[in-house]
């Protein structure tokens, strides 16, 4: 499962029904679905890019969200129970029971989307026009959830970070799961850890922290100085190739230890000094 922005799951032959959301009017359209949901989604509950789009030059696409991800505590809600409380929502506006749920391939023009781990909701935007689909993204464990789902930078996107991670996670003869946390696969796909802070240790080295893991970019300077450096990174970086993006190039200086590199340069030193001799 990697988090990916712009939802479709409510369309009719004519086109979808929802649209992409301003930043501006995130925060009141979910405020709007706490109202009428009874949760609460902190910002740090809103997964990918979900209202942290905004760039100076004013375009809509990156000032914009393509859906709402939000961070769903299962021990908070259930998803039958969430349904219930959109369902009679919708009621109270008087839509039609038939017409409520999507019902598979048969029928996508409903206002709610059951699937996996989460329930779709086809919301009114608050501040505007439209609708705009909403992801409860349903975990048992939503500290570990706001880590695995977060966005990217300009440059690496947030799938670009899950990629990263698995490619770092395999290096060291693990597997990285959205859902679960890192995995062993040698004991049947154990979770080893689900805490970001351990998570951080185990695949970038000793001192990491849960902060060293928010972005593509602090990763690879945690993992810099690791021997294994390159080949850590190398399925992440075919990726990024055949993507199109441009990697930072590490040097030789870059993956080697202090230690080393100060011997290094204290041989070159000695070297110099003998020529300069002769």
């Amino acid at each position: 499962m990697i988090l990916k922005e712009g939802g479709n799951v409510f369309k009719t032959p004519e086109g979808p029904l929802t649209q992409r959301i301003a930043t501006k009017d995130v925060h009141p359209t979910i405020q709007f679905i706490e109202k009428i949901t009874g949760l609460t989604f902190d910002e740090e509950d809103w997964l990918g890019t979900t209202g942290k789009k905004n760039d100076p030059d004013g375009e809509f696409e990156k000032n914009s969200s393509g859906d709402l991800d939000l961070n769903t505590d299962a021990s908070k809600v259930s998803k039958e129970q969430l349904i219930a409380k959109l369902s009679a929502w919708l009621k109270s506006k008087g839509v039609p029971e038939d017409q409520i749920m999507n019902q598979g391939r048969k029928f996508t023009g409903g206002w709610i989307h059951n699937a996996g781990d989460q329930v779709h909701f086809r919301a009114p935007i608050q501040g505007s026009k439209g609708y705009v689909q909403t992801d409860f993204m349903f975990t048992d464990n939503p500290s570990f959830q706001r880590g695995a789902k977060r966005g990217g930078t300009a440059q690496f996107g947030g799938t670009d970070r899950a990629i990263l991670l698995s490619s770092i996670a395999r290096g060291r003869g693990l597997k990285f799961s959205p859902k679960f946390g890192l995995v062993d696969p040698q004991q049947g796909d154990k979770v080893v850890a689900d805490n970001w802070d351990d998570i951080a240790t185990m695949l970038l080295g000793k001192g990491a922290t849960e902060a060293d893991t928010h972005t593509v970019e602090s990763m690879l300077a945690k993992l810099k100085s690791d021997p294994n450096y390159e080949e850590l990174i190398a399925p992440w970086k075919e990726t990024m190739a055949k993507a199109g993006k441009q990697v930072p190039e590490s040097s030789v200086y870059e993956t080697l230890g202090d230690k080393q590199l100060d011997r290094i340069l204290s041989l070159t030193n000695s070297l110099n000094s003998s020529v300069l001799i002769q």
